[in-house]
């Protein structure tokens, strides 16, 4: 026997494919309204899976590329400095010759130290280059200079001591070390005040006294030698102050690597010590010994000082050569990797465009033909539902 079909059933059943249609016209409405197809877990739970990970991968492209980008201005700022260095060598190298020559007198020597001692300086801010506010050549401990340039000061006393910065005089013709009474923070000395070296030439000055007559100084190592009785006599009265410029090697260590992550897993070098570009501070023929001996030849004209010096300064330019061109194989390294993390960026782009983006003309097309279904769906129910109890007895 059929069974009776009720008017309620009937008017449940139109609306609820009407809900359905309704439902599939609004996911595709939001679709084409977000350009996404996946707008909610709900979606494509598997999908959306997907695009998370392909979006995390993305994150960490983004990361690298950032890592790159800092790594290679970086590097090219160290590029820079060292090109510069460069021309600095070299234009200190002609004034070598050119003072090594015999027909020099004394004078010209002095006045070509001078423009060496400008070189000199301008090394010296070029070992001191920062890239945002972090110096290159400082290894881990960017945070500090390399070098710096200082005014010293030193008291030779005669008598039991030293005193809390004073130097003992040990005798006529004995070599003493000075010490700095102006740095208190030296880790090399129980008073804390620095044992100076690499003094400038020309700028050391001991009051009433005449160097190379009543004096001799070795600027490498920072020693002072008495040799007249004016000397003794001056120390033996406790007048024997001294005033020097020179060239302090920051005492942290400047020898640590920096790197950066460029790839999952993949760490890179950025920076050139200032061991590898001026030499150790145990280095006895670093790039600024091989400067101060040919200031001293000009200076105080020593021929052979200078002579010397010319292949200190090869010496210390193929040592930054060297540096520069570990650095340059880095901006290649990093220059591939950049590539590399360019192509994997656009071809993971487009695996979550594949599984994110809405394809415009197949979802325009759908919205129509539910738009269709979904007014036909309202006049074939409009019409159903027009009938009344009366018809049904």
């Amino acid at each position: 026997m059929p069974s009776r079909i009720s008017f309620g059933q009937i008017s449940a059943h139109i609306l609820d494919r009407l809900f359905a249609n309704y439902n599939k016209l609004e996911g595709t409405q939001q679709q084409l309204a977000t350009g996404k197809k996946l707008n909610s877990p709900s979606d494509n739970p598997v999908g959306v899976s997907q695009s998370m990970g392909l979006r995390t991968e993305l994150d960490g492209f983004k990361t690298y590329q950032r890592n790159i980008d800092d790594g290679m201005a970086y590097l090219g700022t160290v590029d820079t400095t060292l090109n510069s260095a460069n021309n600095v060598y070299q234009s200190m190298r002609e004034r070598a010759i050119q003072a090594s020559n015999d027909t020099n007198s004394a004078e010209s020597r002095y006045y070509i130290g001078r423009e060496v001692r400008g070189m000199f300086d301008q090394m010296v801010a070029l070992s001191n280059t920062a890239f945002k506010g972090e110096y290159v050549f400082s290894g881990t401990n960017s945070q500090v200079p390399p070098f710096e340039m200082r005014n010293g000061v030193s008291k030779i006393v005669n008598g039991a001591g030293p005193l809390t910065g004073d130097v003992n005089y040990p005798g006529a013709g004995v070599p003493m070390n000075l010490i700095d009474k102006n740095v208190d923070d030296s880790k090399d000395t129980i008073t804390n005040d620095a044992n100076p070296a690499l003094l400038v030439p020309g700028t050391v000055k001991v009051n009433g006294l005449a160097e190379g007559t009543d004096y001799t100084v070795d600027y490498i190592k920072g020693k002072i030698t008495f040799t007249s009785p004016a000397a003794t006599a001056l120390v033996a009265a406790g007048n024997a102050d001294i005033s020097y410029d020179w060239l302090r090697r920051n005492e942290k260590d400047l020898d640590g690597v920096m790197n950066r992550e460029i790839e999952e897993g993949v760490s890179a070098r950025i920076n050139t010590t200032a061991s590898d570009v001026f030499g150790s501070k145990t280095e006895a023929n670093g790039a600024f010994e091989s400067m101060i001996n040919l200031l001293e030849g000009t200076v105080n004209n020593k021929p052979d000082k200078i002579r010397t010096s010319i292949d200190q300064l090869d010496a210390s330019l193929k040592r930054q050569l060297t540096a520069q061109a570990g650095n340059g194989s880095r901006v290649l390294r990093f220059e591939a990797t950049q590539s590399r993390n360019e192509e994997r960026t656009v071809y993971t782009t487009k695996l979550q465009s594949d599984v994110e983006d809405v394809d415009f003309a197949q979802a325009i097309s759908d919205f129509n033909l539910q738009q269709s279904v979904y007014d036909a769906s309202l006049k074939m129910g409009a019409q159903a539902l027009q009938s009344t109890l009366v018809n049904f007895l």
